[in-house]
């Protein structure tokens, strides 16, 4: 096999090593297919070029993987990447009081959570019982925090 194809191999190996490390961890994807790369990069030169250049290139591959590795990370690449934006919304800020007996309506499907409109307030309700479908005049079960669990009226 040509030493060119060889090196891009190897280098394309450390590139989706690195990318899996810094810039999209989590993924596995790029991990694995970097160190497949370089693994056949590195099988090539054992069976073309002898054990000698193979353990020397593994030596080096070794190193060069552990300097690009600490270089990347001290020179804070990946925080490029990371989310800087923070969530502030909670569910259920309720506003209105809501108290058991409350009547109001379904907005999307109840299976066994969804959105309803209770004392004209849209929030985030459970059922228990069954499943509920939109439009479905309800009524308020129990309120215990933030969750409010309701069934169908009669």
């Amino acid at each position: 096999m040509d030493l060119i194809f060889i090196i891009l191999l190897l280098v394309a190996g450390m590139v989706l090593i690195i990318l899996e490390l810094v810039a999209i961890p989590g993924t596995t994807i790029a991990g694995l297919a970097g160190i497949g790369l370089t693994a056949w990069g590195i099988y090539e030169v054992f069976v073309n070029y002898g054990s000698l250049y193979g353990g020397m290139l593994i030596v080096f591959d070794v190193l060069l993987s552990l300097i690009l590795i600490i270089v990347s990370l001290k020179t804070k690449a990946w925080k490029r990447f990371a989310q800087k934006e923070e969530i502030s919304s909670k569910v259920n800020e309720i506003k209105v009081k809501v108290a058991e007996g409350d009547r109001g309506k379904t907005v999307t499907r109840i299976a066994p959570m969804g959105t309803a409109i209770i004392n004209g307030e849209r929030m985030e309700v459970y059922t228990s019982t069954s499943f509920l479908d939109p439009d479905t005049d309800i009524v308020v079960e129990e309120v215990r925090g933030n969750k409010i669990r309701v069934k169908k009226e009669n």
